[in-house]
């Protein structure tokens, strides 16, 4: 028995061997195998057997001969382990090969005991113990530092074929947070998470997600494993956490802690400390394709306006315009990479990185070798590093060579770093691969070659799928976005906090979106609250405007570029709490991770976050109170306790309360920093090669005492993982007698190009001109003079200067009206001291008689307040989960005050507010008052109940038909129309039953149920008898079940037992009263929390628009198999044959520039042939194959796929003939499986003549690359008519 506990007494041994009889007399022969598919085991099994294997690892022996496996990889974390098929530890299985975990991911153990105490098996470390039923199997794991629980088992675990499950218990004060970029959310307290990449890129899903999350109760929770996964907090089973993936054994990691960092830092552990970016990626970079589309001028200057005064219309196919390229070496320099560089520095805007893409049919060079275009990029990288500009590479392809790829796609990521001086690295769709790995394998890959290829370079990869291990070498990328629109700013904000909250603190997302946009006033709020943020990507050529930031003119040019000089001022700042990041807190904060309360640890400041220790940033995420100017308002700001003070007007506000009707003209982003707060920052710059390197600045708020450590290294280069970097410390105290004393100490460390001889200028926010000022450097007294103006302030050395009223409005275009506007913030006492070497000397600066106390604005009315009259919430201000409190206007008030659930809400300028995020039928009591300069008014109190919701998963907006005719003004689509009051009814006088009314759903859900809601007499037409069938398509049915009512006025419930997906309902009426058909109204619902799909959305925004036709245009031939086919793009496979092809788009293109007509129109017919003058070809000669279109009938688009040997041939073009007015959509592929095709698509956009009759339509163009018979055979063919009908040939 010595095997089980070494020290435990003789008496204590006794009881183990009684109590395991059987210990581990085991063979994995033995272990209970996995159940069949569809079956479930839960263990409800006893312990007979423990035993410490190693140092580290203790097995746990069941009476079903199953092994647990506890291995402790330090005192608080270990790694659970169980396989019912004798597996033994190992990675999760991938394809390629990936590894989640560092290759060191252990940390010492200071014991591991093994023990019993009275009905548990214990296992003790240093930190933790572990309490193991031995009834149930079920455990415990407490913090001993606590003495608390932090974790335990509610239920054995599950197992399944593909599942496996793990059932812990919540309590009611414990929140959650984690999962990756779930988009929309970050607090998971009663939610449902899909650990899954969804490639759904809008709120509610997910697009790289973690299998990690972490409780507020003091644990953290990892899967080890590439499969899918569910992450239940309570959303169906309040009390309860369920988890599990689509794997059949179990491979988690738990790690026990106290609070946030210490917990994202367990995590790093095993899987690795985020990557510190180089300091270019915290600059705006610039995307787009260069080398692939064409520009051809537009008369009608409905295009994009060029320098030479023209406009061009582009076009990814070849539309007798000019080609683009990297370096304008075709004679087409305004179309050139380069040309957007110049762009930048001529509208003085700041860039970092550039990217040309070489995926999607675009290359970095036009030359017939690899070599040759890779020097075409390397003249690039040197016109671009001339400019203080990166390169990288914006790559949806492979890494590697193939041979079976042309010169134009073909890739060598070595060569890229090496030889063209690639440094940046973005990855689509395509790198989610197989298991979630491909990503992971291929960011490790570029991570490597990048430093071993590129001189040390510190890799800057920006990855769309990541998973648990990406945040070691990439920051995330949010997914293709639609900019113009509030929702996107709206979901972003918690969806960063959410990715700070997962370890995935580099996040970033498209500057106003890679589609849509031509809305300067939500353009101008994207770039205002990003520059609180780690990256900005201008991804281009997709969008309604180009997506520069000058694109949408004044006023929007002009702060754009403030707000993006002031990101560049703060990169000191941002560069050191990017350091922290790696092993501390995030960037971008939760409100609740520097100020816990009830208010904040859920998803009450969802709209809100902290920047660091001292910024807090409340974006403009919707229309409020907005004015044609988009000056606004922001409500619901929560300040929590201390000092806050308006960054841009330098007001002063007490937090612990909540600001309403915070104003927010159209140039001001809500932007407060902490009293106190010590800021690093830089001169104005449009690059890091612009940075003055022999200044420092320091912007302080002084305020009791306070201190910053500021962070600084090479910024290029991987030397600071060797500890090559540099610290200061910098302290500001404030005293009883107002005299402030900032202490800059030595910078310690060092790195190459450290400048040890610096100035240090100091910005100290104050209101008035204070008395004495000194300095000194080391032991020495610095003798400061007053300068008489900014100018002379500037020029000089060892000076200060009292600026009475700070110009913000300082990088205004020239001209410009708002270049008009005086925009101006609270006073600064300026001090420059002369350089002085910064390693060697402290610099301390004192200032007497400080005075911060700027004038109260809201309280400013005097005389007697009254209770605010009349205050109410209405009927009709009372929802299911919002309410909207109103009153009357009190006189002398400057404002109202609202307390409402523990936190006071102020600086209320209007007589209503409206809460929302509440619980339905839940009573709530709300007190008010009126405020001004002399006081408070008593409060009143106001109580209501939120309604119920009955309807929140009804389906609106549905399309209803009927087989039969209806009466005149009661037509079958009143049924649908949400109106209760009004009613369907058949002609009267006909017979009408049997009958089918087909409800179009026009988006595709799950189904849970419909209510029909007869005749409040149960009159004629009230529907007693029939069946219900669904579909996706209108042709192929599935039945759902038959119904059989009772004639009353009751609400009728059909169940769709099933749950089926399905975008049409049928309902065949076989009995009715009267043989006719009514109804007064019929709901029909979706499973609750699920989606709707609008068919043709592809990218995921709620609607069909010219970005869901750009992104059809980047997919068409794409087939099942591809890497970059499932989730985002195989939502768009509409009539899932497989493929995207002309049915798909159609269903798009008939949508769109108002849509096709409903004049009927004959069913589509015909067929397309091909034929070539001849079957034998030479090397180099091209061959010509006209397709022809032979009794075709009502054609608005048509597709097929023509496969072909690469090795055979190169695809030259596309020469239209007789297409009339349809788009060309042609693309050549070469699938993930090595097969290449060529997929001519031709559709009309909106209402067009169709094809019809016989005649020759097109041209396709093939380069022999050797001697050939040409045999090519075309496949999948299909013509569509408007009405989406198919005709296959």
């Amino acid at each position: 028995m010595n095997n089980i506990i070494g020290n435990s007494k003789k008496r204590k041994a006794l009881l183990l061997a009684i109590l395991l009889p059987c210990l581990f007399a085991y063979t994995p022969s033995q272990a209970q195998q996995t159940p069949a598919a569809g079956e479930t085991t839960q263990q409800t099994l006893t312990i007979i057997g423990a035993k410490k294997i190693n140092p580290n690892t203790v097995e746990i022996k069941n009476s079903g001969n199953q092994i647990m496996t506890f291995d402790f990889y330090g005192d608080n974390i270990f790694r659970l382990f169980q396989d019912n098929n004798g597996g033994i530890l190992r990675d999760p299985e991938a394809k390629p090969e990936a590894k989640i975990l560092v290759e060191q991911p252990r940390k010492a153990v200071s014991k591991v005991e093994l023990g019993e105490e009275g009905d548990n098996i214990t296992i003790t470390t240093g930190k933790i113990k572990i309490l193991l039923d031995k009834k149930t199997s079920q455990f415990k794991i407490i913090n001993l530092a606590t003495g608390k629980i932090a974790v335990e088992e509610t239920q054995p675990i599950q197992f399944a074929k593909n599942k496996t499950i793990i059932t812990l218990k919540e309590n009611p004060e414990e929140y959650f947070y984690g999962g990756g970029v779930q988009n929309g959310r970050f607090s998971h307290k009663g939610k449902n998470i899909a650990i899954e990449n969804q490639n759904s890129w809008t709120d509610g899903g997910v697009a790289s997600p973690t299998p990690y999350y972490w409780s507020t109760d003091g644990y953290a929770f990892m899967w080890h494993t590439f499969k899918k996964g569910q992450y239940n907090f309570g959303a169906e089973q309040p009390g309860t956490v369920q988890l599990h993936h689509e794997t059949d054994y179990l491979d988690v990691f738990f790690m026990i802690n106290d609070g946030a960092v210490a917990l994202l830092n367990d995590f790093y552990q095993l899987t690795g400390n985020p990557v510190l970016l180089p300091k270019f990626s915290l600059y705006q970079g610039h995307l787009n394709a260069y080398n692939r589309d064409y520009w051809k001028e537009d008369s009608t200057q409905k295009g994009i306006l060029f320098e030479n005064g023209k406009y061009y219309k582009e076009s990814q196919k070849d539309n007798g315009g000019i080609k683009e390229s990297l370096n304008g070496e075709k004679n087409n320099y305004q179309f050139s990479a380069r040309a957007v560089i110049d762009r930048y520095k001529r509208h003085d805007m700041p860039l970092g990185w550039l990217l040309p893409n070489d995926g999607y049919g675009a290359g970095y060079g036009q030359t017939s070798t690899l070599d040759s275009n890779i020097q075409n990029l390397r003249n690039l990288a040197d016109y671009a590093n001339k400019n203080g500009v990166e390169i990288g590479l914006w790559t949806q392809s492979d890494l590697h060579p193939k041979p079976e790829i042309s010169a134009l796609l073909q890739r060598d990521i070595v060569k890229e770093v090496r030889d063209a001086g690639v440094r940046v690295l973005k990855t689509d769709v395509a790198w989610v691969g197989a298991g979630y790995s491909f990503g992971l394998n291929g960011i490790t890959d570029v991570a490597g070659i990048m430093s071993y290829y590129g001189n040390d370079a510190r890799p800057f990869i920006i990855s769309l799928d990541g998973w648990a291990g990406t945040q070691r070498y990439a920051g995330i990328w949010s997914g293709d976005q639609t900019g113009g629109v509030w929702e996107y700013i709206r979901f972003h904000i918690p969806t960063y906090i959410g990715s700070g909250l997962s370890g995935q603190p580099n996040i970033c997302s498209d500057m106003d979106g890679i589609f849509g946009g031509k809305n300067p006033i939500v353009n101008t709020r994207d770039f205002q609250w990003k520059t609180f943020t780690p990256m900005q990507l201008n991804m281009d050529g997709w969008g309604a405007n180009p997506k520069y930031p000058q694109a949408l003119g004044e006023p929007a040019t002009s702060i754009n570029r403030w707000y993006l000089k002031l990101k560049s001022e703060l990169i000191p700042y941002t560069y050191s709490i990017a350091e922290e990041a790696v092993d501390g807190m995030p960037m971008i904060r939760a409100m609740f991770l520097e100020y816990p309360n009830t208010y904040t640890l859920g998803k009450a400041t969802q709209y809100q976050f902290l920047y660091g220790p001292y910024f807090l940033v409340a974006p403009i995420y919707q229309a409020t109170a907005s004015d044609e100017a988009g000056n606004d308002i922001r409500n619901g700001i929560y300040l929590p306790e201390g000092t806050w003070i308006d960054y841009f007007t330098g007001e002063k506000y007490q937090g612990n309360c909540i600001l309403s009707n915070f104003a927010a003209p159209l140039w001001k982003l809500p932007v407060f920093v902490k009293s106190g707060a010590i800021i690093p920052m830089a001169n104005p710059n449009n690059n890091v090669t612009e940075i003055d390197k022999n200044l420092r600045i320091y912007e302080i708020y002084p305020d009791g005492h306070t201190a910053f450590t500021e962070y600084d290294d090479d910024g290029l280069t991987e030397q600071y993982r060797h500890g090559k970097g540099t610290t200061t410390l910098i302290e500001s105290d404030l005293d009883a007698k107002n005299k402030v004393t900032v202490t800059v100490h030595p910078a310690k460390g060092d790195f190459d190009g450290f400048v040890k001889e610096k100035a240090t200028e100091f910005k100290i926010n104050v209101t008035e001109k204070p008395g004495k000022i000194a300095a000194k450097i080391g032991k020495s007294k610095i003798k400061l003079t007053e300068a008489a103006s900014l100018d002379e302030y500037r020029e000089k050395q060892n000076v200060f200067f009292y600026d009475a009223a700070p110009n913000l409005n300082r990088f205004a275009t020239e001209g410009s009206e708002f270049a008009k506007q005086v925009i101006t913030k609270n006073p600064q006492l300026l001090v420059k001291l002369a350089p002085a070497d910064i390693t060697a000397n402290t610099t301390v600066l004192t200032v007497d008689g400080f005075t911060f106390a700027p004038a109260d604005k809201h309280r400013v009315s005097t005389g007697a307040l009254s209770a605010p009259a009349n205050a109410q919430i209405t009927d009709a201000n009372t929802e299911a989960y919002k309410l909207t409190p109103t009153w009357k206007k009190v006189d002398n008030a400057d404002f109202y005050e609202i307390s409402f659930n523990g936190m006071l809400y102020t600086t209320i300028k209007d007589t209503a507010l409206l809460f929302e995020d509440l619980t339905a039928e839940t009573p709530y009591t709300l007190k008010l008052r009126a405020v001004n300069k002399d006081g408070q008014s008593d409060w009143v109190e106001l109580r209501a109940t939120t309604k119920s919701n009955p309807l929140e998963f009804a389906i609106q907006g549905i399309i209803a038909e009927n087989s039969v005719a209806d009466q005149g003004g009661q037509r079958v689509q009143k049924l649908f129309d949400f109106d209760e009051k009004n009613t369907w009814h058949t002609k009267y006088g006909e017979k009408a039953i049997p009958c089918e009314v087909i409800a179009d759903l026009r988006t595709v859900n799950q189904l849970d149920k419909f209510h029909y809601l007869p005749r409040t007499d149960a009159g004629n037409g009230t529907i007693l008898k029939g069946k219900i069938s669904t579909s996706l398509d209108k042709e192929n049915w599935t039945e759902a079940g038959e119904f059989e009512w009772e004639r009353n006025g009751e609400v009728k419930i059909f169940t769709f037992t099933a749950r089926p997906t399905a975008r049409y309902v049928k309902i065949s009426v076989t009995e009715a009263v009267g043989n006719y058909g009514s109804g007064r109204e019929l709901y029909i619902f979706k499973v609750p929390g699920t989606e709707s799909y609008l068919p043709g959305d592809i990218n995921n925004d709620g609607k069909i628009d010219n970005n869901d036709l750009t992104s059809y245009m980047n997919y068409t031939g794409l087939r099942q198999g591809d890497s970059d086919f499932e989730g985002y793009v195989s939502n768009g496979d509409i009539n899932r044959n497989g493929l995207i092809d002309a049915y798909d788009i159609s269903v798009v293109a008939t949508q769109l520039e108002d849509g096709v007509s409903r004049r009927q129109v004959e069913k589509v017919d015909g067929k397309l042939t091909i034929s070539t003058p001849k079957q034998n070809y030479n090397k180099d000669e091209i061959i010509e194959i006209r397709v022809k279109g032979t009794d075709l009938r009502s054609v608005n688009a048509l597709s097929f796929a023509l496969p072909y040997n690469p090795q055979d041939y190169d695809f030259v073009g596309v020469e239209p003939l007789n297409l009339k007015a349809m788009e060309n959509l042609t693309n050549d592929r070469l699938h993930t499986n090595g097969v290449k095709a060529l997929y001519p698509t031709f559709v009309n956009i909106g209402e067009q003549e169709a094809l019809e009759g016989t005649a020759d339509l097109f041209i396709l163009k093939l380069k022999a690359k050797r001697k050939v018979k040409f045999d090519l055979k075309p496949i999948d063919g299909m013509l569509i008519d408007k009405n989406l009908n198919t005709h296959r040939f």
